[in-house]
């Protein structure tokens, strides 16, 4: 096969029909306007599109993902707050929770033995054990004039100071609250006697109560029956 000069490179072969050679032209054209300019590369977009045709949790948005700041890799974002109990301080969940509010107060305890304490209440435990300072034993004891006027107080009362730091054990404990600071000096009710003559009322008056219950115990005994607390057998 031999090669013409004024044959252009790439064109049909020699010998070709002459329609061959129109035909190969537009098919050279056609190829040429179908390669256009290059497309721009397609970012990929911030916000997956929500989805369609779908109701409910897949079309809500989801929630943020929060991680460390250190972390490689992680969302960055503000921290989650901790949720806690705003109303409650966390001594709210011990069972003495109610002595919070009596601390650094004057306060009133009453015994299982029907003894008194006044005194600033400084610390406490989960047991209800009380730690006082300047503490006072009140001694009380029946008014013998008030049975014949009833205008009489019924009660005779004297406080007793008591040294250094008065520690009292919960189980033994009746009745803690805190003292009214004006009303204390005029309480309604009692009259303040001298400590001695206190002290002999009282005495008198407890001994009078244990023969009580002994014979109180002892009929009950005969009567098939136990005795409560308190009673002598």
């Amino acid at each position: 096969m031999s090669f013409k000069p004024n044959q252009p490179h790439g064109g049909p072969p020699a010998g070709a029909p002459p329609n061959m050679a129109a035909s190969f032209n537009a098919m050279l054209q056609r190829s040429l306007q179908d390669q256009g300019p290059p497309e721009p590369a397609v970012e990929a977009p911030s916000n997956p599109p929500s989805a369609i045709g779908y109701g409910g949790v897949y079309n809500a948005t989801p929630p943020p993902q929060f991680a460390a700041p250190n972390v490689l890799g992680g969302a960055r974002g503000p921290a989650p707050q901790q949720i806690l109990p705003v109303d409650l301080p966390p001594q709210a969940f011990l069972t003495s929770a109610m002595l919070l509010d009596m601390v650094d107060k004057k306060v009133d305890v009453l015994l299982r033995d029907e003894k008194e304490y006044i005194g600033i209440l400084r610390s406490y435990d989960q047991f209800a054990n009380l730690v006082l300072t300047e503490c006072y034993e009140r001694i009380a004891a029946r008014n013998p004039e008030a049975i014949e006027d009833p205008t009489i107080p019924k009660w005779l009362i004297c406080d007793v100071k008591l040294p250094g730091v008065m520690t009292i054990r919960g189980e033994n404990v009746t009745i803690c609250a805190t003292v009214d600071l004006d009303r204390e000096d005029s309480p309604k009710g009692v009259t303040v006697a001298l400590e001695k003559d206190v002290r002999a009322l009282a005495a008198a008056q407890k001994a009078d109560k244990r023969d009580s219950d002994a014979r109180k115990a002892t009929a009950l005994k005969k009567a098939g029956i136990e005795p409560g607390f308190g009673m002598q057998g």
